[in-house]
């Protein structure tokens, strides 16, 4: 309003509004993560890589379960349709995600223009900041807080939960040497956490809108479950029974394949499984 005293075309560019934004939300506390959603904006509008985010559909039947892979840079979007029998029929949505976002820091202006595209009226992070602000030191204090946010979203008709799974659950893994060499196991550290986080992904709710009914009163509850590790991807989306994408499906069907179908050994005609011909074990050549 001062400049425009002595410069009446002058107006506020995109980066300033966020900087008095930023300035704002830091004056009222009002943090995602660590940071403020204006400053994290900011810093991707400073950044010379492309972005390319598709949006959310209002024609798309989803069923409110994302899963953010960011060992292999991927957006698995849960959906759900109608075959030829009108049975639903759940699918993934798999969209690349931009070299910039390799974080959850990085990955909250995609979720944000997320639940911009349904109107999500609030969007809770959680991850070990939101538990450290809370003094969330031990294991009751902890599930205090997880409740406690989850009935948070669950007032709202339109919210979004995030959960950065790495950070609150956590792998732990060991080796060990033997005959057959080397080998590495993995286990979930944080177990009553993780299945917590896994109860509620499955809680979500998708209304379908009905024709008195307005589109601000239907019910979304969305959840996003942040992953890094591929130990605690698989296992998750395992227990949780979350689509799989097709070059999913063909890499099961493979491992079914090597540890159930019975090949011939054109050497000595017997028959024989591909898991078990293993150096040390059995020799049997399908050439």
């Amino acid at each position: 309003m001062v400049v425009q005293r002595t410069e009446p075309n002058f107006e506020i560019d995109e980066k300033e509004a966020l900087k008095i934004t930023d300035r704002t939300a830091q004056q009222f506390q009002i943090f995602i993560g660590s940071e403020t959603l204006p400053r994290l904006l900011l810093r991707n509008l400073s950044s010379n890589s492309e972005k390319h985010i598709i949006e959310l559909s209002n024609n798309i039947n989803y069923t409110g379960r994302i899963v953010i892979d960011l060992h292999n840079g991927y957006v698995r979007i849960e959906t759900c349709s109608q075959n030829k029998n009108d049975n639903n029929f759940l699918s993934i949505d798999e969209q690349e995600l931009n070299p910039n976002e390799i974080n959850v820091q990085t990955l909250l202006e995609r979720l944000s223009i997320y639940g911009k595209n349904r109107n999500v009226q609030l969007l809770q992070l959680i991850d070990l900041n939101l538990l450290a602000s809370q003094g969330a030191y031990d294991e009751k204090k902890v599930f205090e807080t997880l409740k406690d946010r989850y009935d948070e979203c669950s007032a709202y008709t339109r919210s979004m939960i995030i959960y950065d799974l790495d950070a609150l659950v956590g792998v732990n893994k060991s080796e060990s040497d033997s005959n057959m060499g080397r080998s590495t196991s993995s286990s979930v550290v944080n177990a009553n956490i993780y299945t917590y986080v896994r109860a509620r992904f499955r809680d979500c709710a998708m209304e379908k809108k009905s024709e008195n009914q307005q589109e601000i009163d239907q019910i979304e509850r969305w959840a996003v479950a942040i992953i890094r590790e591929p130990f605690l991807l698989r296992q998750f989306c395992t227990d949780v029974q979350f689509s799989r994408t097709l070059e999913e499906e063909e890499q099961l069907e493979l491992e079914r394949q090597k540890s159930e179908d019975q090949l011939k050994c054109v050497k000595c005609k017997d028959f024989y499984i591909e898991n078990e011909n293993k150096m040390g074990k059995l020799f049997y050549s399908n050439k």
